[in-house]
């Protein structure tokens, strides 16, 4: 059993192929360096060539490991929460929707003004 960690972010102007190459590299980064144990699912983004909503620059989910103790989770949450605000400080003016499920913790983010 899991749950995952959601995420979306819109704005106005689409990703620069700049800002997707430093997404891809953010990604690969932390998937590379991953020292939890086993990994559950590596941070994922979607392809975005056909987004689910108007104006969608990114978006992704990650599933998150509960059946392996809570102390565990925690420390995973983290990790790709981590990954994720790097992208999020990258991505300015995007507007963004982040949940575990359905629980909303998108103001548990910093994002640069």
């Amino acid at each position: 059993m899991s749950v995952s960690l959601y995420y979306i972010a819109k704005r106005d102007t689409h990703l620069s192929k700049q800002e997707k190459s430093i997404c891809n590299t953010i990604i690969d980064t932390y998937i590379s360096k991953y020292s939890l144990g086993e990994m559950y699912e590596p941070f994922c983004a979607y392809d975005n060539s056909s987004p689910t909503e108007e104006n969608v620059i990114f978006e992704g989910a990650t599933k998150l490991p509960i059946d392996e103790g809570e102390e565990h989770f925690v420390e995973v949450l983290d990790y790709w929460a981590e990954c994720l605000q790097e992208i999020v400080i990258l991505l300015k003016g995007a507007e963004w929707d982040i949940h575990i499920d359905d629980t909303d913790i998108t103001e548990q983010f910093d994002f640069p003004r």
